[in-house]
């Protein structure tokens, strides 16, 4: 399997699922990291393979380490969150094509709240969803969406 297949995958997967960790990046930072990556990702499909272990399974392996660290995105979430909870509002922004824009200038704020909600479980995780709910909404009318 080709580095490049790997540099494909993680930059679709960074623009998909954290265009808000892109936006803080320099294009050579971006660059760094997926080239970086994307190496170690190809060396460790070839050791899979050569351990004997078939393509899909090597390929899992080293998806798995080109992903690391990048398990949960903020970014997603809200946006998943937009589109469920406001889907007026979502709809709006994506016909001004402001999702996008509006998602990334909102993740920083809401980014340790988010995370905390993440990490927890039961009542608190509840409490925590409907504290972003209300931020979200504010920020909603922040920005005038």
């Amino acid at each position: 399997m080709e580095q490049n297949y790997f540099t494909l995958y993680l930059q679709s997967y960074l623009q998909s699922d954290f265009p808000d960790l892109l936006a803080q990046l320099a294009p050579e930072e971006i660059e760094n990291l997926v080239l970086e990556r994307a190496n170690q990702a190809a060396s460790i499909f070839e050791k899979e393979r050569l351990a004997g272990k078939d393509i899909l399974q090597s390929q899992e392996v080293a998806i798995a380490e080109l992903t690391n660290g990048l398990s949960f995105s903020t970014y997603s979430f809200l946006n998943h969150l937009l589109e469920t909870e406001f889907l007026p509002d979502y709809q709006r922004l994506i016909a001004s094509e402001k999702r996008q824009t509006f998602l990334i200038a909102i993740c920083p704020l809401l980014e340790k709240l988010v995370h905390k909600y993440e990490s927890e479980s039961g009542e608190n995780q509840r409490l925590c969803y409907h504290l972003i709910i209300g931020q979200l909404e504010n920020l909603i009318q922040v920005h005038g969406v």
